[in-house]
């Protein structure tokens, strides 16, 4: 499993961990140094595309995760991500996305029906993997989450651009070109 391998990782590198794989409320690591959390997920076979009629997405590069998870894990933003290891071809591929990027990235949202008692939705984003930080080794991938924090000032103070290139998206260009004259007239709207 790969929350095994996650596990023996961690240990490894004497990086102290909270397991909450057992749990249903919480993400399924926590590192209480970095305070960061992340969910740790495999695909390990390719989806039936027959069966995600609304993917735009090719089938290698097809990711789904629960609406729920996603939602756990804006519960412990900033610093919190979605580690996926893609054991469906013949080289492992490890992925993640931060909660910034899922929450930047383009997605489809679907509702997958249940059918128990009576008949029920479960919200799924069906992502595209192109979209995520890639790597052929879990320690790099690791790495790159304990290292996420110094982007904080970039991320959530400097960059004013969209955030992310994410190459499943085109942005477009709208809007009217701000020019100095909009700022000086801004400015006298607030004081």
């Amino acid at each position: 499993m790969f929350e095994q391998e996650v596990r023996a990782l961690l240990t490894a590198r004497q990086i102290p961990f909270v397991d909450g794989t057992k749990s249903v409320s919480e993400l399924d690591f926590f590192l209480p140094r970095q305070n960061i959390s992340f969910d740790a997920k495999e695909k390990t076979q390719c989806f039936s595309m027959k069966n995600w009629a609304g993917a735009r997405v090719a089938q290698e590069d097809l990711f789904i995760i629960d609406d729920l998870a996603a939602r756990k894990l804006l519960r412990k933003a900033p610093l919190s991500f979605c580690l996926i290891k893609d054991s469906s071809s013949q080289s492992v591929t490890y992925y993640i996305y931060s909660i910034v990027d899922l929450m930047c990235i383009p997605k489809t949202r679907v509702r997958r029906p249940i059918e128990k008692s009576v008949k029920a939705f479960k919200g799924k984003w069906l992502l595209d993997l192109r979209d995520a930080a890639v790597f052929a080794e879990l320690a790099d991938a690791v790495e790159y989450m304990l290292t996420y924090e110094k982007n904080f000032t970039l991320i959530f103070g400097q960059h004013i651009d969209c955030w992310g290139h994410y190459p499943s998206e085109e942005i477009k260009t709208s809007g009217t070109t701000r020019v100095p004259a909009f700022w000086k007239k801004d400015a006298k709207a607030h004081t």
